[in-house]
């Protein structure tokens, strides 16, 4: 009897370690625009000249706008981009407001281009060793939707390529997806 079920016990994991196998990879999601926005949580003074800028965190299972004061000069899509990866404030965190990025990624940004044809190019430091968990399934979709809801934000962003060190495989496999390069909803493929 006993060796019955140890016999059927082996049987079932070899079907299951099969299934898996032969299952196809899980395809990464595109869709760049956040979830359900809330209002911004946070801003610039009144009467504060400072160009203001719109980072997406997340708030249960939504993303969130959170409006921020643009550091330096200048707002667009980098400054957002770098405002992400500072991540929610303290203040923030309080009111429900989580996302990956905190002030351990604040300077993983190693370079940052559009292209005339509205490609961004993003190359950050290994982010492997600072947020780990982000490679799972729920947290690799936090990830994306927080960068690409910032980036996207953006008209002239009409697609995105993620790379750590140059490499889009690095990014891609700790996220464990093939490379791919992002595009805006709805955007033609060329």
């Amino acid at each position: 009897m006993q060796f019955k079920l140890v016999t059927v016990a082996l049987g079932l994991a070899l079907v299951v370690a099969a299934l898996v196998y032969l299952l196809p990879p899980r395809e990464p999601t595109t869709d760049a625009a956040p979830a359900a926005v809330t209002p911004p949580a946070t801003g610039a003074a009144a009467g504060d000249d400072s160009p203001e800028l719109t980072v997406f965190f997340s708030r249960g299972d939504s993303s969130v706008a959170v409006r921020r004061a643009a550091s330096g000069v200048a707002g667009g899509p980098e400054a957002a981009l770098r405002e992400l990866l500072r991540g929610p404030s303290e203040t923030e965190r309080t009111s429900g407001i989580t996302s990956w990025f905190s002030a351990e990624t604040a300077g993983v940004l190693r370079g940052f281009r559009v292209e005339a044809d509205g490609i961004a190019h993003v190359d950050f430091a290994d982010l492997t060793l600072v947020i780990p968990g982000a490679s799972s399934s729920a947290g690799s979709e936090v990830l994306l939707r927080e960068l690409n809801g910032t980036l996207f934000q953006h008209p002239e962003i009409q697609a995105i390529e993620y790379t750590i060190g140059g490499s889009c495989e690095a990014f891609w496999n700790w996220l464990q997806y093939d490379c791919e390069v992002m595009r805006r909803p709805g955007a033609a493929r060329r």
